[in-house]
């Protein structure tokens, strides 16, 4: 629904003919607010009371008119949106409590007491109407208070970036005349102003001719120093040092007007290659996911979290939790910003039992000769280097055919935290190893969980280790492999690929599942006759803690383990901690919960193994090789 304009004074009326005069496009409804939650957008500016408590009902149009020339979310003549960002401030007495987006949104949002930023959209369908983007909760202690809009664009269905015209989007109570009419109009005239003219994916700027000259007197001059790209302009002053850019163009960067000091040729998550990171890349990268764009999702600039040369999900989530702020920012990470390490030689695994394989073929434990298949580890069934599971993670890569050499550290038993067998005594195994391995592969964190006696710390001795614990012992075994305050390390070049702790909370219920309509298997007597992962599996009080609450705070906990292994990641890639000097890159393979990884790979009955129904079976095996392959750096 278009928004209608208010009654105005003459003077107003006279700004506002002349505003519509000097406009190229016709006015748009934009982000506004529907006293009434129904997506119509007011008349004039909503005024809402002092009450201790408001909520805003938060709306953005695209309008009616279908696109009926042309590809919706390519070259569309319509009004529907493909792709909205936005960051709304409180003022004055207001302040923000929560943003509860809408459920039937894709969105990711930051939100604190004075802001909340929010990007979400379909760049492949499209949405036209009224789109509800959610309720703004906030606390008003008086009068004069307001919400505006700080910032916001679009993505129009002929896939070009237009700005959001800032301005209130809610009045104070009882406001003066002037003040009232001046947001009245601010608001009347909201449009969606083209901040740069449609750019079309997959296309390059032209060099202009300052670059051009540029390009000359640095091919005809001399360089001094290194100048790994060839390009003329030395390493120390060249904004891109492995990407030739003889030109230095730097257009911008993330969410910025001017230029970053990053140049346009390696500016990470610029995937339409206009030299700015924004709504558009976010776009561009969703239709990529969806391989719905005219032409490939180029990689050399595609990842911003670790990994140099992919263009997956994690670094499209990433992208847009950069934009709206509730990340540290993008990482210098993608293939056009570094240097290209050597092809990969050798990878090598730490872990525990479910690196080892450990049960992976058995199908019974009803008698003594199922129980006889639980005696030893099954390497061979392995998901890292498994040659007997056929598609293991080594397998991904070529397998023994392409030369590439895979070992094993891991232990059976084996904790991230302590222990005989640590990630950091597993790491002193790889550092011994003549070669080193390309890439250390990291899969610990089970028996983190299993071993432990209690969820709450004010039940048991032993509950789920806290976070500082948990970062200790990642980054003991991290800071041995990058070389911080260790005399030997990984080469410069190698990569750290850290995969999520798995989902121990689903072994209960994929053990019901698996005995259900089958004498061969009874996992409720093996878990308990043999102590298999108590706090999880066992089905009766432990310490004061029933198995509805430990489990309920294991599923708690492990996502929280897993966004450790992620910042983390980040912190030592960036070297934003100050520990990783050789620059070695670290990657993890959680994003969030629902982005693919090892650590929201489920657990069922068919990924069970039917021995002790906690190790994974052929097909838990082979799920997780997938999941690991899913986000591998290298």
């Amino acid at each position: 629904m278009r928004r209608s304009i208010p009654i105005l004074p003459p003077v107003f009326l006279i700004t506002l003919l002349l505003s519509v005069a000097l406009s190229a496009e016709s006015a748009v409804p934009m982000l506004y607010h529907s006293p009434a939650d129904d997506g119509a957008a007011p008349a004039g500016m909503p005024v809402e009371t002092a009450a201790p408590g408001v909520t805003l009902f938060l709306y953005v149009d695209g309008g009616a008119l279908p696109t009926s020339t042309g590809t919706i979310c390519q070259d569309g003549d319509g009004d529907e949106l493909c792709g909205w960002e936005w960051m709304l401030y409180a003022n004055g007495a207001a302040t923000i409590d929560a943003f509860t987006p809408d459920p039937a949104q894709d969105l990711v949002f930051r939100a604190t007491s004075g802001q909340v930023a929010a990007i979400g959209g379909d760049a492949v369908s499209g949405q036209s109407g009224p789109i509800r983007l959610g309720t703004l909760d906030l606390s008003v202690t008086s009068e004069g208070w307001s919400v505006t809009i700080g910032r916001g664009s679009v993505v129009d269905a002929a896939f070009s970036l237009v700005e959001i015209t800032p301005g209130q989007i809610v009045a104070t109570p009882e406001p003066t005349g002037g003040l009232w009419l001046g947001a009245g109009l601010m608001t009347a005239l909201a449009r969606r102003r083209r901040r740069r003219p449609p750019v079309r994916i997959a296309t390059r700027r032209s060099t202009p001719l300052f670059g051009a000259l540029l390009t000359l007197l640095c091919l005809t001059g001399p360089a001094f120093g290194q100048d790994a790209d060839g390009d003329g302009v030395p390493d120390t002053t060249d904004n891109c040092a492995y990407t030739f850019n003889p030109g230095q163009e730097d257009t911008g960067g993330l969410l910025a007007a001017a230029d970053d000091g990053v140049g346009d040729a390696c500016q990470c998550g610029d995937v339409n290659g206009d030299g700015a990171v924004d709504l558009l890349d976010a776009a561009t990268y969703q239709r990529g996911m969806a391989n719905a764009l005219p032409t490939l999702l180029g990689e050399d600039k595609c990842s911003v979290v670790g990994s140099r040369s992919d263009c997956d999900p994690n670094d499209a989530q990433r992208l847009r939790e950069a934009i709206v702020g509730s990340t540290p920012g993008i990482a210098p990470v993608c293939q056009a910003a570094v240097p290209t390490p050597p092809a990969l030689t050798r990878m090598a695994a730490a872990g525990d039992s479910i690196t080892q394989g450990f049960g992976a073929d058995c199908t019974c434990n009803n008698g003594f000769i199922c129980l006889l298949c639980l005696l030893n580890d099954k390497p061979q069934f392995s998901w890292f280097s498994g040659t007997s599971l056929g598609n293991s993670f080594h397998d991904f890569y070529g397998g023994t055919a392409s030369g590439i050499g895979a070992i094993r550290v891991s232990v059976s038993g084996a904790e991230m935290t302590g222990g005989l067998d640590s990630f950091t005594n597993q790491v002193d195994d790889i550092l011994a190893l003549s070669p080193l391995p390309d890439l250390v592969v990291v899969e610990l964190g089970g028996n983190d969980v299993c071993n432990r006696g209690c969820v709450d710390p004010a039940n048991c001795l032993d509950p789920l280790y806290d976070d500082a614990t948990w970062t200790a012992a990642v980054e003991a075994g991290l800071d041995k492999l990058v070389g911080f305050g260790h005399p030997t390390s990984l080469a410069p070049g190698a990569t750290v690929y850290l995969l999520g702790v798995p989902r121990v909370q689903d072994l209960h219920a994929a053990g019901l599942a698996k005995q259900t309509g089958t004498l061969q298997i009874n996992c409720d007597i093996v878990r308990d006759d043999y102590d298999i992962c108590e706090i999880a599996t066992l089905d009766a009080p432990m310490n004061g803690e029933d198995l509805t609450t430990r489990i309920e705070g294991i599923a708690a906990r492990i996502p929280r383990y897993n966004e450790i292994l992620r910042d983390l990641a980040l912190a030592y890639t960036t070297n934003s901690n100050g520990r990783n000097p050789n620059g070695i890159e670290i990657v993890s393979d959680y994003v969030n919960e629902s982005i693919p990884s090892i650590g929201t790979t489920s657990f069922g009955a068919a990924e069970i193994n039917g021995g002790d129904c906690f190790h994974p079976s052929l097909v838990g095996q082979s799920e997780l090789a997938a999941s690991a392959w899913f986000s591998t750096p290298r």
